[in-house]
């Protein structure tokens, strides 16, 4: 009976430790330290990549197809960080989480927009629009006026919240992108953004 209930504690500690997901110790301190506010996550965003942590904040937006991505919100309104309900979490946030203080679990993720980036954006971007021009050819209508790029809320994460235009957007990633590479010799911008894990409602 010993020698099964050391070996039960052993295969307990091994699947324990297999589903930690081999977060790194800056992560565990992080864990153990609570939640942190999505201000502090940005500012070191860069450092905690691949690291499983805690944030808070208020969800202020989720998007539009299904509850697949909730931005939190932090000091000032320009302060975001888009966190992915799939796959990880495997289910939408639903919609009683906006507006809400919330708590959200998740592993931080770096987003590059490169030339390449850029490119397939325009690619994604025309064809939409072409998509959009049958579609009213079809059922007789005009064609529909250029829309807005992008959701509005994740151009505002990442710093673009009165560019509208797809071609204002690419002006301002390709500067910006000219402006680091001479600075840092990165020929790329990095957001960042959440996988989410779990996430709780907190009391207002």
């Amino acid at each position: 009976m010993k020698k099964t209930s050391i070996f039960t504690l052993l295969a307990f500690l091994c699947l324990a430790m297999v589903s930690c997901g081999g977060a790194s110790n800056s992560a565990s301190s992080e864990d153990a330290a609570g939640a942190i506010s999505v201000d502090q996550l940005l500012a070191d965003a860069e450092n905690l990549v691949g690291d499983t942590i805690e944030i808070e904040g208020v969800c202020s937006h989720l998007c539009r197809h299904g509850g697949r991505k909730a931005f939190v919100v932090g000091s000032a309104d320009s302060v975001l960080i888009r966190c992915e309900a799939f796959p990880l979490m495997g289910e939408p946030f639903p919609k009683s989480t906006i507006h809400q203080p919330i708590r959200i679990k998740g592993v931080v993720c770096e987003e590059r927009i490169d030339e390449a980036a850029i490119q397939n954006m325009i690619r994604q971007y025309e064809e939409s629009q072409k998509a959009a021009a049958e579609k009213a050819a079809e059922a007789g209508e005009e064609a529909p006026a250029e829309v807005e790029s992008g959701c509005a809320t994740e151009r505002a994460a990442q710093g673009q919240k009165n560019l509208t235009a797809l071609d204002d957007r690419i002006a301002d990633y390709r500067a910006k992108i000219a402006a680091r590479q001479e600075k840092e010799g990165k020929p790329y911008l990095s957001f960042y953004c959440l996988q989410a894990i779990s996430y709780e409602i907190l009391p207002e």
